[in-house]
């Protein structure tokens, strides 16, 4: 199966400064990929390769095996949100997705279900000027669907969304999965993140550290940590250490652990005459993220 986005050796310089490193990954159809990085890892700047707005120092962003301007119509093969300020404030938001079908090559017919999708129906007639921040979000994904595209690419679509908006996107881009398209989100909003994505790419300083399943990820990059309430932290803290296990954090009576399982903890307290209140074992894309990360200094 041949994948939809794929980054090959791909370098890319601004003068003395490496934006992108020698990076390499591919991203599978029909999947939600999230694409994780620091500020100024090069998420953007990737992203504007495989959109052909800017052009390769060294190797190739390829969708579907070729690079998105040999391709005959580029909107109904990728629709892409980078930026939210991307219509003239005093146009209407009709007219500002009715333009963007046109400059697309495509039927400007469907306007109005474009808008009704993006839950911005009732506000079409309306001018973007005044527009909040997240109906901006709405009306730009309004856009990048005008050519019905098989890809979708969103840089940091949740800015500016109430909970019960990021509900609805991750219901709209679960609903463009189900329909066999590929997306792509880049975001720093880790949390919402963990129960959409099915894989990754993480970047840091221009070089990725890691691709592939969500679930692989964490399991390769964060270290087996225990939250554990006790009646007698310190003790048990000692005991920990005896152990051969981590102390992470400690507040009050609450305290991380690593290095240990849970079985192993169970019988470090029972043995010490320590009550365990409270346990459970926390595996999240947060923590794998940082700590995949944190050695990226040198790079």
């Amino acid at each position: 199966m041949r994948p939809t986005l794929e980054a090959v050796s791909l370098t890319k310089r601004f003068g003395q400064v490496v934006a992108i490193n020698d990076a390499s990954f591919a991203i599978r159809p029909g999947a939600i990929t999230g694409f994780l990085g620091p500020n100024g890892a090069g998420k953007s700047t990737m992203l504007r390769l495989f959109l052909g707005l800017a052009h390769p120092t060294a190797g190739s962003a390829l969708v579907d095996g070729k690079p998105l301007r040999e391709w005959p119509a580029p909107s109904r093969k990728v629709g892409a949100v980078l930026d939210t300020r991307c219509v003239h404030p005093s146009r209407r938001a009709i007219d500002s997705v009715r333009w963007a079908a046109w400059l697309a090559g495509v039927p400007a017919s469907q306007a109005e279900t474009l808008l009704d999708q993006v839950g911005l129906g009732a506000v079409a007639g309306q001018r973007t000027g005044k527009f909040s921040v997240g109906m901006r979000q709405r009306l730009a994904l309004a856009i990048a669907l005008v050519g019905d595209p098989e890809i979708v690419v969103l840089d940091e679509p949740m800015n500016g969304l109430d909970p019960e908006g990021i509900a609805w996107l991750k219901e709209l881009l679960r609903g463009f999965r189900d329909e066999g398209r590929t997306v792509l989100i880049s975001s720093h909003l880790l949390a919402e993140l963990e129960d959409l994505v099915d894989d990754l790419v993480v970047i840091a300083r221009g070089r990725i550290i890691g691709s592939g399943s969500a679930t692989a990820f964490i399991d390769r990059f964060q270290t087996q940590t225990i939250s554990v309430l006790s009646d007698k932290p310190e003790p048990l803290c000692a005991a920990v250490i005896d152990a051969g296990g981590e102390v992470m954090e400690m507040h009050g009576q609450r305290m991380e652990i690593s290095g240990l399982t849970s079985i192993q903890l169970g019988e470090i307290a029972r043995d010490a005459g320590i009550a365990l209140l409270g346990l459970t074992e926390e595996r999240s894309l947060k923590r794998a993220f940082t700590e995949a990360t944190a050695d990226t200094t040198d790079l």
